[in-house]
């Protein structure tokens, strides 16, 4: 608006599926053009003290953060770096960010770039750094916002963003075309049923507040239902303004555009992807946009050429029911750059990579200089202006050669530096603050040639929440689940292998089949493996990638001999298919291995090498998501041991760690990863940390636990529904699961379920149901199953009956759940690594799988605890003990967040640098607790943690106690020093404290609560 002090933007979102969907709008009211220079902000450490994830979204925009405070919030907190979601723009209506379609802008639905420099630059006055999420391995597409998408639509092979993606365009079943499986039947009834039009469209979908194009920018576009296409200007010559031309009677400006479209070369003639004619598609490119400015000019003016043009495009879409009318436009939809086809043909013939088995995640090859340049020139702008500090890689093992990346992303962003940038890393590897999204599988370390300061955590966040796992009580909690029915003795190596093996055979196919056509070329380069047919290669892969133990490996073109690691990962592979896999010809087998091996390299063509190498990154980029979608998508739903355990990064099958494995990987970790991330909750999450640690209670109580559930069971056999070929739903271990859930999830104080709680839980079950993939599906819905599943949620959550026997057991667990949570709190928050807060998690959270685990935080609530906590910091011990006596506002996990979070920024030489070596616990409670000492400079805190409460409130182990009150039970329990003469203030209690003889008596230790930090004096 002219004049005005604002600046409106307006955003419509479009969903991606083969039905016409509502369009969502949103206004953004931008502040006045104020300039946030970098001038006069504060120095930070170039490795965070601590982080705390933020999720924007259209529904929590820079503009809310700033009216509410939040650097101030996080300020107050302690926390030394916000750590944020992607940035860039994302598909319309995203609520993760992680389907960037423009690498060139600020997300709009977030912010403007005002907003976003005031956001930042208020972070570095206030002395805190920025963590960014980036997307290097994929882009959103199916969106006209998608700006190398629709290029690509437009312009096929010719496209200047051709070899941006990796599109296998020599795929012989689409003769150089792009499949794009979207449509809810096939092309032609789509046709016919009026579902396809050509239409000219006003306003440019490229145009944003946060860019120079211009909005008024018109365009051609192919429409399914609210989903446009780009077409091909040439196809546009033939179809619309040749016609249009000869209808117009010699107009002026439609004779001079198709002079200037017949001059536009065809997309094949410059479509061989080489740089020889990259000339050609720069060219082409540009000439189209001249073209395409002056129709829209004229579209716009001259009433006589839009005329013509619409008259054309009404004959090119024909009338619905009159075939001989369709004939025209069947033909020019087949003569587009891209294939338009049922959706469920996708899993068999795609000819792109993705992420996962997403179709609107598109691969990109990032390892090509023009892509990394492309993908990363505003993040790089940002990180040279100081507002960007460091970087989280998003799925980095889907990537060409992920340790190549991340070398190259050290020496590129090393140039783009700030000047007040402060280098903490000696090796002169890693200056810049680079964390990957790497999930560790059991026996798998992290290489030091990845060039980075760690993983985002989820390996550890599983160590933390294990070691609060009963190990001691595995083969009675084993034999409980096995009273739960339907192959619950199935071991889970076998369940996770046949998991894989569905997901290879059916939502990933495609990749597999791309693979293998990959690998039947090479076998046909050489006389000895000439005769392996496709079918024998594509089985043999198929078994290689599910028995593959973990995501990936990490062999480059580069590479002279495949590391130990990684040979021990592959001759595992090789002998399990072997062995178990006995219809594959062990020839075959042998043959892929010796390829994965690097074997009889130096008996062959450079030429051949090449090949095989490209295969085997190929296979690299199969196993990550193959395991991914076998592991966390599905078999953890179909496996229900103990629900905490079925975490990210994590293996549902370990029933927990001992004291001695947890103080192992510390003192790991302290000298290898220090500055790697420490969570307990993430977006990615299937369960929050507090929902965990309630959960984790019921290991130490098999025999109560397994009387409860059976006789909820009971109370509950009158809500089943009988499903005809199905039997009564839900069966037993989903049932078992579902009280796992409740027990987790229950909000403090509700007494009947509340329509949010019946929501939120229907949701997460419908979810949980189609990924375990065996009643029904998110492509194949079993109707009459998951209505039968809503029925019982509904029916349990508001029974009376079930609900008094419910709450008198779950109000105990959830007493000890708090227990759990603020020790392990104090864990994530002293022990070696940086630990993060994810949003809400400050207080307690007690949240679902996605979208559940991204509902808003109530900050406003929070600062008023945070103001409370404040204003009673003077008296600790009266502080704490006045939060203990209410804990369902979690008041008392914020003052414990605050409380650490201070202590490390105070006393970083002991937690970000400092040793880590466990102290030894003695008594009748030694078990009970977890003790350490963190140590650096001359300064040392002691760490002492309480867990398995349940057995010292009630030696019956009956959860036979009316409060959380811990008298006597840690008398004749102590902790022993290094050295003698000590004395420590304690920081969560405000209490002193000093050795006996080196050693720590517990009963004086843990007067107040069941956690304690001390500071030596």
């Amino acid at each position: 608006k002219k004049g005005s002090n604002t600046t409106k933007i307006l955003f419509c979102t479009r969903y991606f599926h083969s039905r016409p969907h509502l369009t969502n709008f949103r206004t953004f009211t931008t502040r006045k053009n104020t300039k946030f220079n970098m001038e006069n902000v504060k120095e930070i450490s170039s490795i965070p003290k601590s982080t705390y994830r933020i999720q924007f979204h259209k529904e929590f925009p820079l503009k809310q953060a700033l009216d509410l405070g939040l650097v101030d919030y996080l300020k107050n907190l302690g926390v030394s770096y916000a750590y944020s979601s992607p940035l860039l723009r994302a598909r319309p209506g995203s609520t993760h960010g992680y389907d960037v379609v423009d690498h060139d802008q600020l997300n709009p639905e977030i912010g403007n770039d005002s907003q976003f420099n005031e956001f930042s630059t208020l972070l570095r006055k206030n002395g805190l750094g920025l963590l960014l999420d980036i997307v290097p391995n994929h882009v959103g597409i199916a969106h006209p916002t998608s700006k190398w998408w629709f290029d690509v639509l437009e312009h096929g092979r010719g496209s200047v963003y051709a070899n941006h993606f990796d599109i296998n365009w020599d795929a012989s079943e689409h003769n150089g075309r792009l499949m794009v499986a979207c449509l809810g039947s096939p092309l032609g009834t789509c046709i016919e049923n009026g579902d396809l039009k050509v239409a000219y469209v006003e306003e440019n979908p490229l145009a944003s507040g946060n860019n120079q194009e211009d909005p008024k920018l018109g365009s051609f576009q192919l429409q399914y239902y609210a989903n446009p296409f780009a077409v091909d200007p040439t196809t546009l010559l033939t179809y619309v303004f040749e016609p249009a031309l000869q209808s117009s009677k010699g107009n002026e400006k439609l004779a001079q555009v198709v002079a200037e479209l017949k001059k536009l070369p065809h997309r094949d003639s410059i479509g061989k992807l080489e740089e020889s004619d990259e000339k050609a598609r720069q060219d082409r490119n540009k000439t189209w946009a001249e073209i395409r400015k002056k129709i829209s000019e004229a579209m716009a003016n001259d009433k006589s050429f839009r005329e013509a043009v619409e008259s054309s495009l009404k004959t090119l879409n024909g009338e619905k029911g009159n075939s001989s009318s369709l004939e025209n436009l069947h033909k020019f939809v087949e003569e587009q750059p891209y294939r338009l086809t049922y959706w469920k043909s996708a899993n068999d013939e795609l000819n792109y990579r993705r992420f996962f088995d997403i179709n609107e995640l598109m691969a990109i090859k990032t390892e090509r200089d023009q892509v990394f340049d492309d993908s990363h020139r505003l993040v790089f702008k940002w990180v040279k202006e100081g507002r960007v500090n460091g970087l989280r890689l998003d799925h980095p093992d889907g990537l060409f050669d992920p340790v190549g990346y991340t070398r190259k992303l050290q020496v590129e962003v090393a140039k783009h530096l700030p000047k007040d940038f402060v280098n903490e890393d000696k090796s002169g590897k890693t200056p810049f603050y680079i964390l990957i999204e790497k999930i560790l599988e059991p026996g798998e370390s992290l290489s030091h040639e990845w060039n980075v300061h760690g993983t985002v955590g989820y390996d550890y966040m599983n160590v933390l929440n294990d070691v609060f796992v009963e190990k001691g009580n595995e083969k009675e909690f084993r034999e409980l689940y096995k009273n739960w029915g339907r192959k619950v003795n199935q071991p889970f190596e076998h369940l996770l292998y046949n998991c894989k093996k569905l997901i290879v055979n059916s939502s990933m196919e495609t990749e597999l089949n791309a693979v293998a056509r990959v690998l039947f070329q090479v076998a046909r380069s050489h006389k000895s493996s000439k005769d392996f047919s496709f079918k024998s290669i594509k089985l043999a892969l198929a078994e290689f990638v599910a028995h593959f133990p973990v995501y990936r490996t990490y062999i480059t073109g580069q590479s002279t001999k495949v590391d130990e690691t990684d040979a021990k990962f592959i001759q595992s592979t090789v002998d399990l298919v072997k062995s178990k896999s006995i219809s594959i010809d062990p020839l075959l087998v042998d043959f892929i291995s010796d390829i994965l091996f690097l074997k009889g390299e130096d008996k062959i063509s450079k030429e051949e090498v090449a090949k095989r190498r490209h295969f085997i990154s190929k296979f690299q980029q199969v196993t990550g998501p193959v395991m991914a979608k076998g592991l966390e998508d599905t078999s953890f739903y179909r496996f229900f041991l103990l629900t905490s355990l079925n975490e990210v990064g994590g293996n549902p099958d370990c029933f927990g760690i001992s004291s001695e494995e947890f103080h192992k990987t510390n003192e790991t970790r302290a000298k290898e990863w220090a500055s790697a991330l420490s969570g307990t909750s993430t977006h990615d999450t299937k369960r929050s940390e507090d929902v965990r640690s309630r959960i984790n209670v019921l290991s130490e109580i098999p025999q109560l636990w397994g009387e409860t559930a059976k006789k909820w069971a009971q109370l509950n056999e009158k809500h089943k529904s009988q499903v005809e070929g199905l039997g009564l739903v839900p069966e037993p271990t989903e049932e078992y699961m579902i009280y796992q859930t409740l027990v987790g999830v229950w909000p403090f104080g509700l007494e009947s379920a509340d329509k949010e709680l019946v929501e939120r839980l229907t949701n997460y079950l419908m979810k949980a149901i189609r990924e375990a993939k065996l009643r029904t599906t998110w492509t194949q819905t079993n109707q009459p199953y998951e209505d039968a599943f809503k029925s019982f949620v509904e029916k349990v959550t508001k029974d009376s009956g079930f609900l008094k026997e419910f709450h008198a057991f779950q109000s105990k667990v959830s007493e000890l759940g708090k227990l759990n949570s603020l020790s392990q709190t104090v864990l994530k928050l002293t022990c070696p690594g940086v630990p993060d807060i994810y949003q809400g998690t400050e207080v307690w959270s007690l949240s679902l799988v996605d979208p559940d685990n991204r509902r808003p935080v109530d900050y406003n609530s929070n600062k008023k605890l945070m103001d409370k906590i404040t204003s009673e910091s003077n008296d600790v011990e009266g502080l704490v003990k006045k939060l203990n006596q209410n804990t369902d506002d979690g008041a008392i996990k914020l003052f414990v967040t605050k409380t650490l979070l201070s202590l490390r920024n105070e006393l970083p030489q002991v937690f970000m640098k400092g040793d880590y070596k466990p102290l030894k616990v003695s008594g009748k409670a030694a078990n009970n607790v977890i003790a350490f000492s963190r140590q650096g400079e001359g300064k040392q805190v002691v760490v002492v943690v309480g867990r398995f409460f349940s057995k010292l409130l009630d030696p019956e182990n009956k959860l036979q106690f009316e409060r959380v009150e811990m008298k006597d039970q840690w008398n004749g329990t102590n902790v022993q020093l290094e050295s003698k003469n000590s004395s420590f203030k304690d920081v969560l209690s405000g209490l002193n404290h000093s050795d006996k003889e080196g050693s720590l008596d517990l009963a004086q230790l843990f007067k107040v609560q069941s956690i304690a930090v001390l500071v030596s004096n």
